[in-house]
């Protein structure tokens, strides 16, 4: 009788322990994509190539960056991939805490990996932008786009808004298959596309307003030698996403330290023309995914 109450102890003992182990992982899961090192919550950040470069994307924006780890008394690393698609894929397979996505990439890793957006980024003030395509200054289109029939038109990579998603969707809607109403190719940097319409090699190309104001406020592009054929509506502009079950409280606070913000002091925490924050939430994104029904992406 005394070793049945005895083990009967042990097994209700051992059920609570391994009903306390249980909580613990299920409390904790939220918050395992914030990592904890040397005791201090380290970040890993991951911001789009919303400049020509990597290395200047990171020299233009890892002060805002810094300044929201300093905020959370957070370390952190942060990485700028070449193409918009690979950001969305890092923050997809788990390996972005916080990214500066673009609005295609969000999309993308909100329908893979239930990312979640807490605020879009300001441009001149406004949550908006606009995808364009760019031509020679010297072509003779006055009769958009029956006049580019035959030309070379370049598109950014396939996770890019407004260098690819946006344009196509727009070319679908019209009834026109670029690959063969022009001579088509794609994947390249709006840096990429912007160079080559400047020296010849293309006859249009695809950008954002924001990419070439900025390029035509640094002085790499000459604007004289292009032109915009076609522009957009609005747009929703970058969203600042985490992954789905981010621990609650954080992704409150990282809202609140970014969406204060004066548009006067995110100024000068970020390249030119970018000046705050807003909230955000999933519905805002509609119309990009909208475009991604259209072209079947979704």
């Amino acid at each position: 009788m005394q070793v049945f109450t005895l083990f009967s102890k042990f097994k209700k003992a051992l059920t609570r322990a391994i009903l306390a182990f249980i909580a613990t992982i299920i409390v904790c899961t939220p918050a395992q994509a914030a990592e904890v090192v040397n005791g201090k919550l380290h970040l890993r950040f991951a911001i789009a190539p919303v400049r020509p470069t990597p290395s200047q994307t990171i020299k233009e924006f890892e002060p805002i960056f810094k300044y929201l780890a300093d905020q959370l008394g957070a370390t952190y690393e942060i990485v700028s991939p070449e193409s918009w698609a690979a950001i969305s894929v890092a923050m997809t397979n788990g390996h972005v805490d916080v990214g500066w996505l673009g609005p295609w990439g969000y999309v993308l890793s909100n329908k893979k990996a239930g990312t979640e957006v807490l605020a879009t980024v300001k441009y001149r003030g406004e949550p908006f932008y606009k995808a364009l395509i760019v031509g020679r200054a010297d072509l003779p289109i006055k009769k958009w786009p029956e006049d580019a029939k035959g030309l070379k038109l370049s598109l950014s990579d396939q996770g890019n808004t407004s260098g690819w998603l946006i344009p196509m969707a727009y070319f679908k809607s019209i009834g026109i298959d670029p690959a063969s109403y022009f001579e088509y190719r794609e994947g390249a940097t709006f840096g990429q596309n912007e160079s080559q319409i400047q020296h010849g090699l293309i006859d249009l190309g695809s950008d954002m307003d924001r990419g070439r104001n900025g390029m035509i406020e640094a002085g790499q592009i000459d604007p004289s030698k292009s032109k915009i054929v076609w522009e957009s509506s609005k747009l929703p502009n970058d969203a600042i996403s985490v992954p789905k079950d981010f621990d609650p409280a954080l992704k409150a606070r990282i809202t609140e330290i970014l969406t204060s913000l004066s548009e006067e002091k995110a100024q000068s925490l970020m390249g030119s023309g970018y000046n705050g924050f807003v909230k955000a939430k999933h519905s805002d994104y509609k119309v990009i995914e909208d475009a991604g029904r259209i072209l079947g992406k979704l």
